[in-house]
């Protein structure tokens, strides 16, 4: 429970700070730009998904450390949890929330920005809970490693159509 909690919170203070940083930007921003400038993220986030190219976007390579873990029970689950929602200190298997993070700091309002949030840490819990759960972690392991390029070039896909309808909706 406390893992899920600092996962939304995480996600949703994050997306507080990037659209603070973004209200910044904005007012010398087009809004056109702005929306061109999702719509290439998301292009750019596709093509790689369809590893059309092989370049990725920033992100850290390694897990959040075990000193977290080993903080107690409920501390450690709600800091890893936090720090797992953030984006900022663990593993990111792929570039797709660069989409949302454009989408955010130069198109969304306070309250998108907090619902985008929340959804990323109700992403990244599922994948995490979804393994914590499974009977057979060992299954659940090569199934995301048979399925998983699939399920991220589905995402890359539903985010393309997703900024499209947004922007020219």
């Amino acid at each position: 429970m406390y893992f899920t909690l600092g996962l939304l919170f995480g996600g949703a203070a994050t997306a507080v700070l990037v659209v603070l940083l973004g209200s910044l930007v904005r007012p010398l921003v087009p809004t056109v730009a702005g929306e061109l400038v999702v719509i290439a993220v998301a292009l750019f986030v596709l093509a790689g998904e369809a590893r059309l190219h092989p370049w990725t976007l920033p992100h850290r390579r390694a897990q959040v450390p075990q000193a977290v873990i080993d903080e107690g029970a409920d501390a450690g689950a709600l800091r890893f949890g936090f720090e797992m929602g953030t984006g900022m200190r663990t593993h990111m298997p792929s570039s797709l929330p660069y989409v949302p993070l454009a989408a955010v700091a130069l198109l969304a309002s306070w309250p998108a920005a907090v619902v985008t949030g929340v959804g990323f840490g109700l992403g990244r819990a599922g994948m995490a809970l979804g393994r914590y759960h499974a009977r057979d972690p060992d299954w659940w392991d090569g199934q995301w490693r048979r399925h998983g390029h699939a399920v991220r070039l589905a995402l890359a896909l539903l985010a393309v159509a997703l900024s499209v309808t947004i922007v020219f909706g």
